[in-house]
């Protein structure tokens, strides 16, 4: 049984996750601009723009540790098959680290290395472009595990709790269907292809899909309309 208190908590941090994913995604069209083919204008554009990342950085931190409550709670009303459920609970949890060590590696460019690199002689500079562009790739990578691991995780566990008769069918198939949709878009962040419109909007539509999901849940859990 899942007390009312854990709901609540549970409802709150879903709908701060959500609103605080849509503040990152403000930010995030002012913070990351620029070809990185060219790193030295890339690099003055997030120095340019680097108070963006209280608007980017920092909100997607948080929104992304804000979630951890709701995969637990999801993972909990599984109790007929607890031990898959846990499964894709840790197969979640992985994700959301991933991402958190994505967030960390914009954090570091942008406090860290971009000052580094203006102080930086051209020669070094040009020595240091191979350097950003592996630690960038390495990043993107990040991203895209976290997303793959993270919104296949929440699917796969409401799918699961179908058999629970808690979370109503609708709510299910709405998160399944955001989850797999932004899992197979997040293949855009591979770093060896060139961005693909048709897999950008399979991303952001599922992205906006869990969003609003996450609003509607909490909601629910917040004024108690969903059993345990």
């Amino acid at each position: 049984m899942i007390s009312n208190t854990f709901k609540r908590i549970v409802g709150f941090s879903s709908i701060g996750s959500a609103l605080l994913f849509v503040v990152s995604i403000v930010g995030m069209q002012f913070y990351i601009s620029g070809n990185l083919e060219d790193v030295s204008s890339f690099i003055q554009n997030m120095l340019n723009n680097n108070g963006m990342m209280l608007l980017y950085g920092w909100p997607g931190l948080t929104a992304t540790m804000l979630m951890i409550p709701l995969f637990y709670y999801v993972h909990k009303i599984n109790e007929k098959n607890k031990s898959l459920s846990k499964s894709f609970l840790i197969m979640s949890l992985i994700g959301v680290v991933f991402v958190l060590i994505a967030y960390l590696f914009h954090l570091a460019f942008t406090y860290f290395h971009a000052p580094i690199y203006q102080q930086l002689g051209p020669n070094e500079q040009l020595a240091f472009n191979g350097v950003f562009k592996s630690m960038v790739g390495i990043q993107d990578m990040f991203w895209l595990g976290g997303d793959i691991f993270a919104f296949l995780g929440i699917a796969f566990l409401a799918i699961l709790s179908l058999k629970e008769r808690i979370l109503p069918k609708w709510m299910i198939i709405w998160v399944a269907i955001a989850g797999i949709s932004a899992a197979v878009g997040s293949f855009n962040f591979l770093p060896v292809y060139k961005p693909n419109p048709v897999l950008e909007a399979m991303f952001m539509g599922g992205f906006l899909l869990f969003t609003l999901w996450e609003i509607m849940i909490g909601i629910l859990l917040i004024r108690n309309k969903i059993g345990s």
